[in-house]
């Protein structure tokens, strides 16, 4: 669930004073304390303990709170304070948890465990959370929820009403409810609203108009977010193969999808690999595994740069001037690789871009790139006549070598400004094409081929322009 910074800092300023009342024995006070607290900030609040203190801070709570704040917490958390609770509550806490919520935590829990939080829930829960769970594990089926209204179309509305009344209470939501045929197929959505305000011997199905967005079980996780972000909708039917109405996806569950899903593209476009739980809560070798396999390759395509650098040699001894610029050079490329391959990358997440824009995005890239090329070159020349100058000063020729310096670097930088920004705004296609995620490597990559790339323009023009 997303938290503001404010409702954070709240939790964790209040933990040491819970602690402290905990410690003391003084539970109806820390009771009181966690009682005026919303549940997200309860939950900062916990993560802020040590694990015992979580443990009798979590049984104060009411259980009627208990189960919305348990899902609030690290992968980590949750089994230990698994292993802190008695039976009885661990009964109540799995048996009141929503079916998706249930089937993650069953999902990431070690097997042991597993079997014993399976044995303790009730059949009905049991049953739908092994649905749930017999869906891949990246699909809408594992997002949704089997607790749901639905309605016949030749109910009168007072049938429908009388429905609502005896089943609304064990579900999620009833703001939408899904009308279904005799097999249970999906055929159209009521608001509540609608129902409420017609008259009681209209039939439901004079409220139909037909048209329904809808997901399919299988389906990417990552399309209910699309979906949803597109019809603007609190929730979305989910239906299988033969359309049949399965179950239901709310918005909490899509916001979280939303926040893991770019939470996972900003750790690739860095070349790490995304943390499966926050970054306090994993271990320091943890996050060296995540990060070591990217370096490593890196440091190995790094060596192409020193072969590059030892392969001009003789440039930088005849004219050390150039060696001065190298920096310059390799960064711009590299930053504008980077700028070009996070927005296409970007794009392409939220499907702005698909593959069949390539060739109206090679058009935009570059010229985009020309225009900042022309104009990052200009301050290059500037700059690089500039010390020049001031390196002859007092030579024959000062102005002449000088600009000549200046040139030599203005286009490397145009040239290497348009390379990058290519390189950073196709690669992404690349990958998309191949069947890969664009952001798993593309700013890694981008870096290594345009600080190659660059070089190797670089004192390819100036062994032109300088004839050295």
């Amino acid at each position: 669930m997303v938290r503001t910074d404010d409702q954070h800092m709240v939790g964790e300023l209040v933990a040491p004073e819970i602690s402290e009342l905990i410690a003391s024995k003084q539970n109806r006070q820390a009771r009181a304390a966690l009682m005026e607290l919303l549940e997200p900030e309860v939950a900062d609040a916990l993560m802020a303990m040590d694990t015992k203190l979580r443990a009798i801070a979590f049984r104060l709570l009411p259980r009627s709170r208990q189960t919305d704040v348990f899902v609030l917490l690290p992968e980590d958390q949750q089994e230990q304070l698994l292993e802190e609770l008695s039976t009885e509550q661990i009964v109540h806490l799995i048996n009141e948890m929503e079916p998706d919520d249930r089937a993650t935590l069953i999902e990431e829990m070690p097997g042991e465990l597993v079997t014993r939080l399976l044995s303790l829930m009730r059949p009905e829960q049991r049953r739908q959370t092994q649905i749930v769970l017999g869906y891949p594990p990246e699909s809408v089926g594992r997002l949704m929820t089997p607790d749901y209204l639905t309605l016949r179309p030749d109910w009168s509305c007072r049938e429908a009403i009388d429905h609502i009344r005896t089943r609304g209470k064990s579900v999620e939501s009833i703001e939408t409810m899904y009308v279904v045929d005799e097999r249970g197929r999906l055929i159209d959505e009521v608001r509540l609203r609608e129902v409420l305000f017609a008259d009681p011997d209209d039939k439901v199905e004079t409220l139909m108009d037909g048209q329904t967005a809808s997901l399919h079980a299988a389906d990417d996780r990552e399309v209910a977010v699309h979906t949803m972000e597109r019809y603007d909708m609190p929730a979305l039917p989910v239906v299988d193969r033969d359309d049949l109405l399965v179950g239901i996806v709310t918005f909490d569950d899509v916001a979280d999808v939303a926040e893991e899903e770019a939470t996972e593209d900003f750790h690739k476009l860095g070349g790490v690999e995304a943390l499966d739980q926050p970054y306090l809560s994993t271990s320091t070798a943890t996050l060296v595994r995540k990060r070591v396999g990217w370096l490593a390759i890196l440091f190995g395509a790094g060596l192409l740069t020193v072969s590059a650098m030892g392969a001009f040699e003789k440039h930088i001894d005849a004219l050390p001037l150039l060696a001065v610029f190298v920096p310059l050079i390799i960064a711009t490329g590299g930053n504008s690789g980077f700028q070009a391959a996070t927005l296409m990358t970007r794009a392409i997440a939220l499907r702005e871009v698909e593959p069949r824009h390539f060739g109206r995005v090679f058009q935009r890239e570059m010229l985009g790139g020309l225009m900042l090329g022309l104009i990052l070159s200009a301050f290059g020349f500037v700059m690089a006549t500039g010390v020049g100058m001031w390196m002859y000063s007092g030579e024959e020729a000062m102005f002449l070598r000088s600009a000549h310096v200046g040139l030599a670097v203005g286009t490397s930088i145009l040239a290497v400004v348009l390379f990058g920004n290519m390189a950073g705004s196709m690669l992404p296609f690349l990958l998309l094409r191949m069947g890969m995620d664009p952001a798993t490597g593309s700013t890694p990559f981008v870096a290594t081929i345009v600080d190659v790339a660059g070089l190797l323009i670089y004192f390819t023009i100036a062994t032109l322009i300088l004839g050295i």
